[in-house]
Formats: structure tokens, C-alpha cells, sequence
């Protein structure tokens, strides 16, 4: 049985709604939707043919929902009908931006980087113009008004390094949250910050290491963000989760479903944006900031 479909066609969320409701919720009687210990939400970055191939299948067979980042003009135009399929399943199609603009810092680490899409040069309505074309472009694809952004590069600045504009207010405005950076940080649902939720870095990770921040999220009845680029070796350069970690992660997921909500972004930041949330997260101590793109 597979995840149940999302809604497509307008959603009554208002994207300032974020940015209203900051009233703390009642932690002592909080809940996530089924009595669950925990919400996680799996991301894939960067549109990549294993994703709609073979991830977002797998999913649906296991009754699980993830977010997709894609690439406007790369990872979504390459098969945009294939996409729509993802979608249909029950994922989401989360905004990662139309040219997967990053810093440019250091400069001896993104020599992949087109200097035309360098954050540090980008002006707010350049970086508002690809956050608002790219939603339309998806809208076009899965028909939803709502979704989550997926910093690219785990940035969350634009402009000059002794002048950045944080991007969480910006993201605000058009999306319902943004993951934000790579903080190794479980969010917490009474201190939450829906423009910069936080996230760990799955990539490369082993099993264990992966379950003991699913583990930390349930003691905290929290959420927990996985970032993921490739699956399997070839999928994505070095950047990639283990097939086989992967099939295990996503297989025990399933079967732990009465304990942990496994569900996108978008959804689990509009659950609790229904419930009237505020803005934190806590920290755990299994992982070390870097960079992913």
C-alpha cells in the first residue's frame, strides 16, 4: 500500500502565516498527527534519475512520502511527466531554486560553481525571481501552491560575506519553510524557526548513525530532516547515500510507522504551523557541520 495522495489544487495555507503564528504550543500534551513519538522527513536534493527511478517507487511500495528538491532548470525539466508520477505518489516537489545558486566560499571548495550564480552577487530580487519561477514551474508539474525550500549548498545568505541577508525571512515569503542549514540540529515542535529548520547530512553516513538522530528526535518527540543526494555508488559523484544503508533505513521506517510520521516538509511544517508553533531546535551530538550541494 503506498503513501496517501497529497492534495493537488490550492491549498488554504497562506505562506505569512509563518511568520504570524508564534504562539508556543502546549509541549506536555503535544502529539504528532497519529500519536507518533517523532516526525522524519527524507529529502533528495537535486532531481536526479534515481530519484524518480527508483527512490520515489520504492517508497510508495513501503508506504512512504519524502521531499524531492529539484532543480528547476535542470532536474525537473529532464522529465517533467516522470515528475508529475512523483508527485501523484504522494511526495513533494520542493523548490531547490532555478540554477542552484551557492557562495562562492571558500573559493578553492565550488570550482563546479558558474560564477554567474554566485549567492555573494545574487540581489534580493534576483534570488525572489528564481524562488517564484521555479514554484510556478512546479506548479505546472504537481498543480500544488504550497511547498518547502531546499537551500542550495545549504546556504542561507545572500550578498557580500561583510553584508549577508538572511534567506529565512525570504524564503518566508513564498515558500512554507525552508530546511535551512546543515546544523545537525533536531527540531523541536515548541521552538521552531520555519525559514532555517536545520537538517543532518545522510550522505555517506552508516545505518547507525542515521537511527541514533531518529532516535534523538523521538526522545525529544521532535523532527528530524535527512539530507540526501544520491543512492547508491555513481548516482551522484561522492556525494551519495549507500544503496544498501538506504533500502535498510527506509524498510525500518516503514515498520516503525506507529511510532515515527515519516512525511515531507511540507506537511509536517503545516501541521505545525496549524498548531501554532514558535522557533529553536536541539542539539545532537552524532554529527559535524559541513557543506552539501
Amino acid at each position: 500500500m503506498g503513501p496517501a495522495k497529497r492534495e493537488t489544487g490550492p491549498h488554504s495555507y497562506k505562506v505569512q502565516d509563518a511568520l504570524t503564528h508564534r504562539s508556543p504550543i502546549d509541549t506536555a500534551g503535544f502529539t504528532w498527527p497519529a500519536g507518533q513519538r517523532a516526525a522524519v522527513s527524507l529529502t533528495y536534493d537535486d532531481g536526479l534519475p534515481v530519484h524518480r527511478e527508483v527512490v520515489a517507487p520504492r517508497l510508495a511500495e513501503l508506504g512512504l512520502s519524502a521531499t524531492f528538491y529539484v532543480n528547476a532548470h535542470a532536474g525537473v525539466t529532464a522529465d517533467p511527466l516522470a515528475w508529475r508520477a512523483v508527485a501523484d505518489a504522494g511526495h513533494e516537489l520542493g523548490n531547490h531554486l532555478l540554477f542552484h545558486p551557492c557562495r562562492h566560499e571558500p573559493a578553492d571548495g565550488y570550482g563546479w560553481l558558474d560564477p554567474a550564480y554566485n549567492l555573494v552577487d545574487y540581489s534580493l530580487g534576483r534570488w525572489r525571481d528564481e524562488v517564484r519561477i521555479a514554484n510556478a514551474l512546479l506548479k505546472l508539474i504537481d498543480g500544488r501552491d504550497a511547498r518547502s525550500l531546499g537551500n542550495t549548498c545549504c546556504h542561507d545568505a545572500l550578498g557580500p560575506t561583510d553584508d549577508p541577508t538572511p534567506l529565512g525571512p525570504l524564503a518566508l515569503e513564498q515558500c512554507v519553510a525552508a530546511r535551512g542549514p546543515y546544523s545537525s540540529k533536531v527540531v523541536t515542535p515548541a521552538t521552531l524557526d520555519l525559514g532555517s529548520l536545520g537538517h543532518f547530512g545522510a550522505d555517506g553516513r552508516p545505518f547507525d548513525a542515521l537511527w541514533g538522530w531518529i532516535d534523538a528526535a523521538a526522545a525529544a518527540g521532535g523532527w528530524v530532516i535527512l539530507m540526501i543526494h544520491g543512492v547508491g555508488a555513481g548516482t551522484h559523484g561522492s556525494l551519495h547515500l549507500d544503496s544498501a544503508v538506504h533500502e535498510r533505513l527506509v524498510k525500518r521506517l516503514s515498520e516503525r510507522r506507529d511510532a515515527l510520521w515519516t512525511a515531507p516538509v511540507v506537511d509536517v511544517a503545516q501541521h505545525l504551523v496549524g498548531l501554532g508553533s514558535a522557533a529553536a531546535a536541539v542539539p545532537a551530538t552524532t554529527d559535524h557541520p559541513g557543506e552539501g550541494h
